[in-house]
Formats: structure tokens, C-alpha cells, sequence
């Protein structure tokens, strides 16, 4: 029952365990998840450090993330750029890595531009 618990709490989690011929209440099944023991943490194998914009994209904050769970580790109010100069001095041996969004994104604006000026 816990794993059903956990994948489908409140009212999704009742009516498939009304398929199942247990009764029970949305409020019981967010209950239970809330009675459950958090996870024991574990050692992240791999992170990822990524910026992201707040407040209209003038305030860039830094989030850490474990990059096999993304689990987020640490929220860095105001600290972008600063991790990489860190990454350096700490793991100059760290092998810095773009993701798809960002790379579509770096292709996409330029195009979009170039596209618009031409329209006419």
C-alpha cells in the first residue's frame, strides 16, 4: 500500500484503490506519505550547477543539483558566475557540460533574429 501511496496520493491514489477493493479516504493516503520516514540522504555521484533568472531575469540566483536524482542540494541566492570560479579553484579536474534546453536556446535566439530582420 505504501508504494501506491506514494506514486498516486489524494484522489488519484483513492479511486485506484477502489480498483483494488480497498476502501479508503484522499486525506488518509496524504496522511500516511506524511508519516513516512524521509529518505536517508546519499552522496551525490554527479551535480549540477545551473543558474536561473528571478524578478523579471535581473537577479540570477544558482541552484545545485544531484544530477542522477535531480534532487536540488543548494539554492544560491545571487551567486551566478561565482561557481564557476569555485568549479576552477576546487575541481579543476570537473568537466563543465551545456544541456539540450540551453543549447537549443543559444541556436534558436540568433535564428529567430536573423528570421524577423529578413521578414520583410
Amino acid at each position: 500500500m505504501d508504494t501506491l501511496t506514494l506514486a498516486l496520493t489524494g484522489r488519484a491514489g483513492a479511486r485506484i484503490a477502489a480498483h483494488f477493493g480497498i476502501a479508503t479516504h484522499r486525506n488518509t493516503l496524504l496522511r500516511r506519505v506524511m508519516d513516512l520516514p524521509d529518505p536517508a540522504p546519499t552522496e551525490p555521484r554527479s551535480i549540477g550547477v545551473d543558474d536561473f533568472a528571478l524578478h523579471g531575469g535581473h537577479v540570477y540566483d544558482t541552484v545545485i543539483t544531484d544530477a542522477v536524482t535531480h534532487r536540488v542540494l543548494d539554492l544560491l541566492p545571487e551567486r551566478a558566475g561565482a561557481y564557476v570560479e569555485a568549479a576552477d579553484a576546487a575541481a579543476s579536474q570537473a568537466q563543465q557540460v551545456a544541456d539540450c534546453f540551453h543549447l537549443r536556446q543559444n541556436i534558436a535566439n540568433p535564428v529567430k533574429r536573423t528570421v524577423t530582420g529578413h521578414r520583410s
